[in-house]
């Protein structure tokens, strides 16, 4: 039984015929797209409701495309560590590894040695000696050769693949699972085109076809109100919407209150409030998203400034302070936040009395290259518990606790550092035997606390929501949980409960 058939159906329906004939029977979407003159999207749409109907069998497979990281980026200009130790070396026969390290720096010479020693060229009592090793030269130059060829987008030969491995495990090149539609005749296809062959309808009747008469002579496509439709689905929450609820459940569960922040944030808050020095590292425009207003804006609650900056300057009894000369009109700084403990110093300075427990799951900005475990826009877990007995114990208590209402069993904490917490600690878990760490912890400094007026102790913690649905979801690359793949997105399973 022949059906009407759309302008784009026909068109595509049209393509698959001749491609058929030629001894062709099953291309992908792309393809057919370089056969005629309609969109992606036009053949997107045109493709589903051929399946729909049946005319076409769709085959739905996966392949891997590759992007080069920026670290790949910066060897394709200034060519792999290990030829470029290869090169000194043909130049002056023997170098020590001191050396190698002050020309190419500690963590591109321990790369080259590394890479070098597999083709029999290790140091020996401090010193690397050169000797003529053609399948070494060759092998890094094919290494080079496939790094710009993946950043052009052409295609890798199955000669390739061992060099791309190499490339994937030292992390110049990143790996992203995409999925194409493959399309082909069904027989119902077939006897379409051989039955009523691929007559152009009128779908539309115009203003402009009414006045130039075209539509005279011409058949009009026939639509059936009755024809069943598929069946939609209905809508579902997104997998981290979904995280997010769990996670803020368990909070009030154990009788946390939910605070909340703006986005923009004067750096007094951000930072100095947090006893992080006016000249620390994280400051950096490459860290941070400073912000530029036309308008002055009044800094909330500035009597804390005075006391801020006692602080970095002559410290508290006991406690000696940073010692340099702080300037007010960097702590006026606009910016994104960096970090949602921001919500808690304020909201401790604007709640003093204990205990409280609080938290809140929202989003902080850093200025940073996002790759398949950063991003430059993520949510953070941010906690704290304001009490007399609050202390270490508690704290490990508490993250034990949370971590098994959400189904990770092994949890370890590691010593770490930060500007305001101490002692401070990693948070890591255990899954699949490998151990992933997801956010920091720890006692704030009394430097952090005294300002706001509090004398308890405050234990708090701040970890990585995208982080944890990474592990939550089984994904490989964070940027998943962002990407449009419907089909993920409605099947989508918890992987550790």
């Amino acid at each position: 039984m022949s059906m009407d058939l759309s302008k784009s159906e026909n068109i595509v329906l049209n393509v698959l015929w001749n491609l058929e004939k030629k001894g062709v029977h099953k291309v992908s979407e792309a393809d057919i797209v370089n056969q005629c003159k309609l969109s992606p999207v036009g053949v997107s749409s045109a493709v589903s409701w051929l399946d729909f109907k049946k005319l076409i069998n769709l085959e739905r497979k996966e392949f891997s495309e590759y992007d080069v990281t920026t670290e790949g980026k910066e060897y394709i200009h200034n060519d792999l560590p290990e030829a470029r130790l290869l090169k000194l070396l043909k130049e002056r026969k023997k170098i020590s590894v001191r050396e190698v390290m002050d020309l190419l720096g500690s963590e591109k010479g321990k790369i080259a040695l590394v890479q070098l020693s597999k083709f029999s060229m290790k140091p020996d009592r401090g010193e690397i000696s050169f000797y003529e090793n053609p399948s070494a030269e060759k092998e890094f130059g094919i290494r080079l050769q496939l790094l710009s060829k993946i950043l052009r987008n052409e295609k890798i030969d199955a000669s390739e693949l061992s060099v791309l491995k190499e490339l994937q495990k030292r992390g110049l090149i990143e790996e992203r699972k995409r999925f194409k539609r493959l399309v082909s005749l069904s027989q119902a296809g077939i006897d379409q085109v051989k039955n009523s062959g691929l007559t152009e309808k009128i779908e539309r009747l115009t203003p402009e076809i009414i006045a130039d008469g075209s539509w005279k002579g011409k058949e009009f496509r026939t639509y059936d109100l009755n024809v069943p439709v598929e069946r939609i689905q209905n809508g579902s929450l997104h997998p981290l919407t979904y995280l997010i609820r769990e996670i803020r459940e368990i909070f009030l569960e154990m009788g946390f209150t939910e605070m909340h922040g703006d986005y923009v944030q004067f750096a007094g808050w951000n930072m100095d409030a947090l006893f992080i020095p006016q000249d620390h590292p994280a400051r950096d425009l490459q860290d941070t998203f400073f912000l530029k207003s036309k308008y002055e804006l009044n800094f909330d609650h500035p009597e804390i400034l005075m006391k801020v900056e006692r602080v970095h300057q002559k410290g508290i009894p006991g406690y000696s302070g940073w010692k340099y000369a702080w300037k007010e009109e960097k702590a006026r700084e606009l910016l994104l936040r960096t970090h949602t403990t921001v919500n808690t110093i304020r909201y401790l300075y604007e709640h003093p009395e204990p205990p409280s427990a609080i938290f809140s799951i929202e989003k902080v900005f850093r200025h940073e290259s996002v790759d398949w475990k950063h991003l430059a826009e993520l949510h953070q877990i941010e906690g704290a518990v304001h009490s007399k007995d609050a202390s270490l114990s508690s704290l490990k208590w508490l993250m034990r606790t949370f971590y098994k209402k959400l189904g990770f069993e092994k949890l370890n904490f590691i010593p770490a550092y930060y500007p305001y917490t101490e002692p401070s600690m990693d948070v890591v878990v255990e899954i699949n035997g490998r151990e992933v760490e997801l956010g920091g912890s720890g006692l704030f400094r009394p430097e952090v606390l005294r300002p706001i007026g509090i004398k308890d102790n405050v234990i708090a913690w701040g970890l990585g929501l995208e982080r944890l649905a990474m592990l939550y979801y089984d994904l490989t690359d964070i940027r998943g949980i962002y990407e449009s793949d419907i089909d993920w997105l409605r099947n989508y399973k918890i992987r550790v409960k």
